[in-house]
Formats: C-alpha cells, structure tokens, sequence
C-alpha cells in the first residue's frame, strides 16, 4: 500500500504548529496509548509507527525538535529507527524522560497544550507532570488536535481509498463462500485472508443471524435461514480504519423490510447532497429523519448510537453526532473538505422492522458533497 513519507510528516508538523502557535502555546504535550478506538492515532500521526500496545507522550515544541517517552525500551527504540521522531526514550514510566525533555528544549515554563488530557493521560501522570515543572502551564489541547486531525491530506485520501477495495474484496469473498452448515469463524477468516496478506494490522469482525444478535465469530455453524450479516471494521497497513456490512438474505425481505431500504438509502443520498463544507453533522441528521418521515415512518426515540463518527488514524474520531441527548456529547462542527466519516446513522421505527438495513460505510466530505470510497450495494444480497 501506499507509504508515507518525511514530506508527509512535516506537513502534519506545521499544521499542528501553525494551530498551536494560533493557540498562543509554546509546545503541545501529545498523549498515547495502543488502542484501536481512541488514542494510537495521536501517536501514529506524528510517527508513523503503529503501536500494538504502551503508553507515550510526545512532545512537539512550536519551535524545536520533537521528543518522546514510551513505556517500552525495545519499542521505542523501534520507534526511533523509524525515522519520523528519533528521540525517543524508553521508560515503564513516561513523565520523567518528557519532563527531561521539556527543560532541555528551555521550555519548563511554557505554556503546554496537552492532546488527550480528557480521553487519554491518566490523572496521575498529570499530576505527576504538575509536580515536575511546577513553572510550566498545562491546559487541554484536545479540540485543537483533534482539529487538525480531522482534515485527511490528499496522501491519507488515497491510503483510505486503497482499503476500501481491500475492505470490497474481502466482504465480496465472504457472500462467494459462505453457506450453511460452516463454522462462522472458518468464514470470516477465509474472507479476511485477503485483508490480512494486505497488510492489515487489526480487524474487528461481528457476524449476525439474527436482529438482536451482533457477535464477534464463533465457533458454531452457520444457520444460513434468514439472514447473515457480517460486518468488518479493518485497521490497514496504513493505520487507517474503515468500516464495511454486507448482508446476505436466504428469504426475501419483507414489506416493511424493503421498504424500510429504500427509505434509508434515499435518506443516505439526500444526506450526501448536503454534507459539504459548512454544513454541520446535526443538519446531516435531521435530513435522514426528515426522509424517513416524509417516507410515512414514525420515529421512536433516538437510540444510544452514532450516526457518524469522524474515522482516520483511529476507528472513531471526533467529531461524532448522537441523536440521544447527552449520550456520546456530541461535537456538531461545522464539515471541512477532507473530513472522512463513518456512515450509520439510525432511528427506531414503528411500525418496527425485524432486520434494520444495516448500512455502515465510508463518506469523504468534499466541496461537491459527500464522496463514496468505492460502490458498494447496501442492499440484501439475495442468496438463492
């Protein structure tokens, strides 16, 4: 797949600067840890490395080099070969080296953004880093970075383009092969074999038989006398995620079924129409409820659910929209051209519907509206 280079990295570095600098701060404090959902990203973006585990901090002075902590010798020296940060030091614990690393770069009384202060730094490392540069100030830099973040560049538009037709040929290889009578967990690893000699680092896999069922792979047969849905959400070589459904019918759908399908994928064309730069991720939402309304459904109570999630160097990303209210505390910014999002919004219906269309996919915001990755059918796949 395609590589990132030194340019890219420098690319994100000035952003980031430029961002800070704009922040009136001398230097962020960039917190990390080896989770998928939130948190490798940050530290992927300015590294290129793809951690499996650990906690670091990476410090990005406004001006001046780089330096990092991780809580692993051998990984961070892994780290440093890499190439993108080559001062890393290797720490079970992580304040004390970036806290050296601070008062070399003459910044022990600066003014420090920390990315992650929220969701990621634990609160003893805060105080920790509190205790060490008593002189310096620390506020949250969570939205700037995110910020930053949210806007792919044309290099990391194209890595999510090559997975998408990775992410394609492995959900086309799982409706070729799957029959009943097989175990789930053979099925999902003869449909991911493509994926995995692709180059990717992480999968997360759910097959469903049933509407309320929504289960990673078992070792059980599959039944294959109603529905099979199998859903991917595929960490590549890159470290970009997307996420992909296919759902494949041994009946036909019902009235209200089919119906129901063709309302959501009209709502997912209006909702494209109008996701362009300015718009926010709230007007995206009420465009699909007002489709589904004008299409006679009456709307239950929103479910605890994104209807989309910002998707990049982690599987989710702010901004995210929830219909339910506080759930998820939305962040409803206005939509940037090179905002990619991940696309399942949904709504309790009544009359109710036994099987929910199961839409999930990639969206990359553009000027001209929302783009699809490739062209995938979200409709049943009838199997016999």
């Amino acid at each position: 797949m395609l590589k990132a280079d030194l340019a890219e990295r420098d690319a994100r570095v000035r952003r980031t600067r430029a961002a800070a600098t704009s922040a009136g701060l001398d230097a962020l404090l960039i917190a990390g840890k080896g989770h998928w959902w939130t948190g490798r990203g940050y530290l992927r973006y300015f590294t290129d490395f793809h951690l499996w585990g650990h906690d670091g901090l990476l410090l990005l002075p406004v001006n001046g080099d780089p330096a990092m902590t991780l809580s692993s010798y051998a990984v961070a020296n892994r780290v440093a070969a890499h190439g993108w940060v080559t001062d890393v030091r290797g720490d079970v614990y992580v304040v004390p080296g970036i806290a050296d690393a601070i008062r070399e770069r003459g910044l022990a009384r600066a003014r420090i953004g920390i990315a992650g202060l929220r969701w990621i730094l634990p609160a003893g490392a805060l105080a920790e880093l509190q205790s060490a540069l008593p002189e310096a100030t620390f506020s949250s830099a969570d939205d700037l970075m995110d910020r930053v973040r949210m806007t792919k560049s044309p290099l990391e538009i194209r890595q999510i383009r090559e997975l998408w037709v990775m992410a394609e040929a492995a959900m086309t290889r799982f409706a070729q092969i799957v029959a009943p009578g097989q175990s789930q967990r053979e099925v999902a690893a003869e449909a991911t074999r493509v994926v995995w000699a692709a180059g990717a680092r992480d999968i997360l896999i759910f097959i469903s038989e049933g509407p309320e069922q929504h289960d990673p792979p078992q070792d059980v047969p599959l039944r294959c006398d109603d529905m099979v849905r199998f859903h991917l959400e595929i960490c590549g070589e890159s470290g970009h995620w997307i996420e992909i459904t296919v759902n494949c019918a041994y009946r036909a759908p019902t009235d209200l079924e089919r119906r129901l399908i063709d309302s959501e994928l009209r709502a997912f064309e209006a909702v494209r129409q109008i996701a362009r730069p300015g718009a926010s991720l709230g007007q995206m939402a009420g465009v699909f409820d007002r489709a589904l309304a004008e299409d006679g459904w009456d709307l239950g109570p929103p479910p605890t659910h994104f209807h989309f999630h910002a998707q990049g160097l982690d599987t989710i990303e702010r901004p995210w929209y929830a219909a339910a209210s506080p759930w998820g505390q939305t962040q409803d910014w206005p939509l940037t051209a090179g905002m990619v999002f991940s696309y399942h919004p949904r709504r309790q219906v009544r009359p109710r519907v036994a099987w929910s269309t199961g839409i999930n996919e990639n969206i990359l915001i553009t000027e001209r509206g929302a783009e699809h990755f490739g062209t995938w059918d979200h409709r049943w796949r009838m199997m016999r």
